[in-house]
């Protein structure tokens, strides 16, 4: 229960944060261009609201229903008849504005989306810079999950191209073999071609939750901790103890602990360790689940082994790696929005609402992955609110957008009935989201 509610709190921040950057980049540029806003609220607020209080021409407030929020600009939408009397009324009203003005203003929460992103990113690398493996330094071959052998590629393998292309760091392989369409692999001096057709990436998309397959560097089998009072810990094994052999079975890589120790359930093993250059041998009692109790080091804790490649930027220098970093999610996010209706790769599994935004978030706070995940969905809300459908920014930059090349204004009330229609056919399939959500925790 604790890590459903840090991970809540941590996804009910994020969407606050990014709704009211989006809200504010249309309240400054309605201000910017003189135009009231009547209203400021992070939240929809039907009914009644938790909190307001009127500043000078604007309400701001908080609603009780966190799927949004909203900006209401004073003549953007209205179907009221003007006589000369509210002639008065026109210099501070929304249609009053040229049509490049009021483009601006639609476009400004799409504007701060996006420039928020650039900022989050950039001052993520100059925080904490960046630590990357080479992938020349990967020295044993991959470690591949599920997904990775059903695409073809096995534990031992070296990744030579992807795509055609030499990829410089490890970190990007699962990226780029998720994006091309070939991987070249070196298997034991061999040199395979493999291609990647729709039918091998329907396994990354055609299962209950979604995330990158997971590529490893292969590593020795070293223990990075023992579980207290567990049966490695019982028998004397300790950390930083490297694995030799199971009985008389020897290993070299981590991967091959697991199928090893699956063959011993209900039996008592001996295991070969090397502990600070001395050979020992314990005797260990499996389980029925055949775990001893331990957790061994991932590449990242061998800095010994791996040589790693770490570069800290000036606040100047990350300027351009937040601008690379942006469009890299943009382009990521076309990619998967491609997938969603290309029926044969099943993507369209992997929409998802809130309860699978939650998910990415981690169980314990982390302000770096915090930070990165907000980042992602800052530039996710811009491009979604791209698309030209009524009631969405994109929705009103295409008609405004019609205005400037046909010279002539699209009258108010078929824009407000094409705005409700809008505002209906994203209600609904927010509601068909949510609805599929809960299908596949529960029934998927």
């Amino acid at each position: 229960m604790t890590s459903i509610f840090v991970r809540s709190i941590q996804l009910l921040l994020s969407i606050s944060i990014l709704i009211l950057i989006h809200e504010l980049g249309h309240f400054l540029l309605s201000k910017a261009f003189q135009v009231r806003v009547e209203r400021f609220f992070l939240f929809f607020d039907p009914w009644f609201s938790i909190f307001k209080k009127k500043i000078g021409d604007t309400i701001y407030g908080i609603g009780w229903i966190p799927l949004g929020g909203y900006v209401k600009i004073s003549g953007m939408m209205t179907n009221e008849e003007r006589d000369s009397s509210e002639k008065e009324k026109i210099d501070w009203e929304f249609r009053s504005k040229s049509a490049i003005k009021r483009l601006l203003i639609v476009s400004g929460g799409i504007l701060s989306n996006v420039l928020f992103s650039f900022m989050i990113f950039s001052f993520l690398l100059f925080k904490y810079g960046e630590t990357y493996l080479p992938t020349k330094n990967v020295k044993y071959g991959i470690e591949v999950d599920y997904l990775g052998k059903k695409i073809g590629l096995r534990n031992g393998d070296n990744i030579l191209l992807v795509n055609g292309k030499y990829i410089p760091y490890f970190h990007e392989i699962p990226k780029a073999i998720l994006l091309g369409n070939s991987i070249t692999i070196d298997r034991m001096g061999k040199i395979i071609h493999l291609s990647l057709n729709d039918d091998k990436k329907r396994f990354f998309f055609d299962r209950k939750e979604f995330s990158f397959f997971i590529i490893k560097p292969r590593v020795p089998p070293i223990i990075n901790y023992v579980v207290k009072n567990s049966w490695g810990y019982k028998s004397g094994l300790k950390n930083n103890d490297e694995i030799l052999a199971i009985n008389s079975e020897f290993l070299l890589f981590s991967d091959q602990l697991k199928d090893i120790l699956s063959k011993y359930k209900n039996q008592t093993i001996l295991i070969s360790i090397n502990r600070n250059g001395r050979l020992l041998q314990k005797e260990v009692f499996l389980d029925q689940k055949g775990i001893l109790g331990i957790y061994l080091k991932n590449f990242l804790e061998m800095d010994n082994i791996f040589l790693f490649e770490k570069k800290n930027y000036s606040i100047i220098e990350s300027f351009p790696y937040g601008v690379k970093r942006t469009w890299e999610v943009l382009k990521n996010q076309i990619f998967f929005l491609k997938n969603v209706f290309h029926i044969e790769t099943k993507a369209y599994k992997q929409v998802g609402s809130f309860f699978s935004m939650a998910k990415e978030f981690p169980s314990q706070w982390n302000w770096e992955i915090f930070w990165t995940l907000t980042g992602t969905l800052s530039i996710w809300l811009a491009f979604l609110n791209l698309f030209p459908i009524p009631s969405l920014d994109g929705g009103y930059i295409l008609f405004i957008l019609i205005e400037m090349i046909t010279k002539k204004r699209i009258n108010e009330r078929i824009f407000e009935r094409f705005t409700i229609i809008g505002f209906l056919m994203i209600s609904l399939m927010m509601i068909v989201v949510i609805i599929w959500d809960i299908f596949k925790v529960f029934f998927y």
